[in-house]
């Protein structure tokens, strides 16, 4: 028995040129159950493989495309997390900090250390490190440095590059001294000037940016302040009253405006009116004790 396509039904199926109306096929579902047979181009074995290809392939189609927007997502995820970790550990730094009185020695992640005098500080990047071995430093510190990549020293009027080796700066206020005690140590200046200093030697930042080169000095004065021993030779009593008051987290109040120097030594374990009892008499001035760490200077004939 054979059928027609019914032309009048409300949804048509065409497939390899038969149409089928779903109305027409529930009117005659009794026929279609009995054995009927439609006129197909291929088998019925043949269709049905046919569509079960084409119900497989489309869930495949899917999936795919969905397994390729998550990669996307996963490789943007990690860029941005990489970028994150790494801005963290370039810009993360430590800054160590020393007050009145206080000396501080710190190490490196190289095992590099310093020791920072009084009212000091310096900044490095610890996840950073060996990378580039970098730090700043405003104050006074003794570097040892560990032989490895170069190692640079910012302060705000000079710059000092090693590579392993010992030396001291003092960098405050206007002041930008480097001292070499082992090895070789290169001083820049803001300017541009450069120079080389060896074992022995001392580089001054001049105001006009250039580099004043002192050979063959004896460095223990330079260092002496590790060992809380004081030394000065011909140095300005404004700078020494300024020591004493790091050393000793006192204040002085004066007026002195002159450019006397004294030449003398001190050692941490005095007090600071014994201190004061040696400096002031041989530079004509005199002390009275305001309260507790307060001090006037006056000229002594006031």
């Amino acid at each position: 028995m054979e059928f027609e396509p019914v032309k009048n039904g409300k949804k048509q199926v065409k497939q390899n040129k038969v149409h089928i109306d779903t109305t027409a096929v529930g009117q005659q579902s009794n026929v279609f159950f009995a054995g009927g047979k439609f006129r197909w181009s291929k088998s019925e074995t043949d269709v049905w493989a046919t569509i079960e290809a084409q119900l497989e392939a489309k869930p495949q189609g899917r999936s795919l495309f969905l397994n390729f927007s998550l990669s996307k997502w996963a490789v943007a995820a990690s860029i941005i997390v990489l970028f994150s970790v790494g801005s963290f550990m370039r810009f993360y730094s430590v800054k160590i900090e020393t007050t009145a009185g206080q000396h501080l020695v710190a190490e490196f992640p190289d095992q590099s250390k310093v020791n920072l005098n009084a009212q000091s500080s310096l900044t490095y990047s610890p996840f950073w490190w060996k990378i580039s071995r970098v730090v700043k430093l405003e104050g006074e510190g003794f570097f040892e440095v560990k032989k490895g990549s170069q190692f640079t020293v910012n302060s705000a009027k000079g710059i000092t590059r090693v590579i392993g080796t010992s030396f001291n700066i003092f960098a405050r206020d206007a002041i930008y001294k480097v001292t070499c005690i082992t090895g070789s140590v290169k001083v820049k200046s803001r300017a541009g000037f450069e120079a080389i200093l060896k074992p022995g030697s001392k580089a001054e930042i001049l105001s006009n940016g250039k580099i004043n080169v002192l050979t063959g000095i004896e460095t223990f004065p330079e260092i002496s302040w590790k060992t809380n021993v004081f030394l000065f030779t011909a140095s300005p009593v404004r700078d020494v009253f300024k020591e004493i008051e790091r050393q000793y987290g006192v204040n002085f109040e004066t007026n002195i405006d002159d450019f006397s120097l004294y030449t003398g030594n001190f050692t941490k374990d005095q007090n600071v009116e014994e201190i004061l009892e040696y400096v002031c008499p041989a530079m004509g001035l005199k002390y009275i004790r305001k309260s507790t760490g307060q001090y006037l200077i006056i000229r002594d004939n006031e």
